[in-house]
């Protein structure tokens, strides 16, 4: 599948309707944020911890662990107890964390439970006795979001300074942009789809955010290389042409990975579906920003540059005009203003022919310099 670098697909001149496209989706995330809010789990809002014993093992070589924990998940469920947490303690204890926080809602909760729990596992494991019910705060708090953030912060700080080292300056804000670009959208989306967030959701955060970054730098590094060959042609014929050489890796290693997840989310269990829908969004949404958001980003730094420079020079040229007797300075058409655009391929064609012929003269120079001392040589 070799279909993007044979093609001459102008990605860079749609560089705004990119922009356009992920700005849209990020307001309309942002806006479901302040208006919908976020559905946290347990591990952000606290709850009550419901310890059951039973008199023998719940599991044996016909129920594992999973089926333990899925059947009664498919309870609490059935009583409205969905934001919940399920988990096998030894063979005998079964923990449910729900997220009531009321101290009699929790004790009418604890009973029917138990005889939920009867009814499932009575028969091979016994009756189920409560030993104990407690209220607990949340995992996630205050202190640890803001340590998250903080982590975060200093990560793309990090990246920063790295990309700006071994690239460019312009390469690493692009990467950065890319970073947050991606952690809005999967914040967003799953604000609008009402998924649950725990604790699992920062680590997908994290893992999204790595993943991310490792596209960016590889099509950094090919439009790096391009750069050293093709001098003689424009920036954003450029990364243009970087983009399609690397667009079938990164389409292809998007879409293996998102295979993986898409199974994980169909058939890991309800207690890592926001998990893994994180990361299926993550992993999309990185994989559309390498590629049309931090790229593009760097074309139009690039340009931004050009046009101060332009201005800077501007003033002198008028000046120099006046100042020879020459009047007014001559009027330069829209046809020379504006060159004829040329395709990507074609113009990276035309930087080869170039830098060809630059290392010609240069061997003629070469050559010449040799002579010219032989000749010395002689006399």
């Amino acid at each position: 599948m070799d279909f993007f670098r044979r093609s001459n697909l102008d990605i860079i001149g749609r560089s705004k309707l990119w922009l356009i496209i992920s700005l849209v989706v990020i307001v309309v995330g942002m806006v479901s944020m302040v208006t919908k809010g976020m559905n946290y789990g347990i591990d952000f809002t606290g709850g009550t911890l419901m310890k059951y014993g039973f008199e023998r093992s719940l599991t044996d070589s016909q129920h594992s662990t999973a089926d333990v924990v899925a059947q009664t998940w498919a309870m609490l469920d059935g009583y409205g107890l969905s934001k919940c947490q399920i988990q096998v303690s030894g063979t005998t204890e079964l923990l449910i964390r729900t997220a009531t926080k009321d101290e009699d809602t929790a004790a009418q909760q604890a009973e029917q439970v138990a005889g939920g729990l009867q009814e499932l596992f009575g028969d091979r494991a016994g009756t189920p006795k409560v030993l104990g019910r407690d209220l607990v705060g949340p995992v996630v708090g205050e202190r640890l979001r803001n340590t998250a953030l903080l982590s975060l912060i200093l990560g793309a700080i990090l990246i920063l300074i790295y990309i700006a080292i071994r690239y460019e300056f312009r390469f690493g804000v692009a990467g950065v942009v890319a970073l947050i670009h991606d952690v809005l959208i999967v914040v967003g989306v799953m604000s609008l789809l009402g998924a649950e967030l725990n604790s699992e959701f920062v680590a997908a955060i994290l893992t999204v955010i790595g993943y991310s970054i490792n596209d960016s730098v590889v099509i950094f590094d090919r439009i790096r290389e391009n750069m050293r060959l093709y001098r003689g042609s424009r920036f954003a014929d450029i990364v243009n042409t970087s983009l399609l050489q690397t667009m079938t890796r990164s389409i292809n290693t998007t879409v293996t990975t998102l295979f993986a997840l898409i199974a994980l989310f169909f058939f890991g269990g309800p207690a890592i579906h926001a998990f893994s829908l994180a990361l299926i969004i993550g992993i999309a949404t990185g994989a559309y920003s390498s590629i049309f958001v931090a790229s593009p980003f760097v074309v139009l730094w690039e340009r931004r540059e050009v046009t101060v420079e332009q201005r800077r020079r501007r003033p002198a040229y008028v000046g120099a005009s006046a100042s020879e007797g020459g009047g007014a300075p001559e009027q330069v058409t829209e046809k020379e203003s504006k060159p004829e655009k040329k395709s990507s391929e074609e113009a990276i064609q035309r930087a080869k022919e170039d830098a060809q012929e630059e290392k010609r003269e240069e061997r003629r120079e070469r050559r010449k310099r040799r002579g010219d001392k032989s000749s010395r040589r002689r006399f």
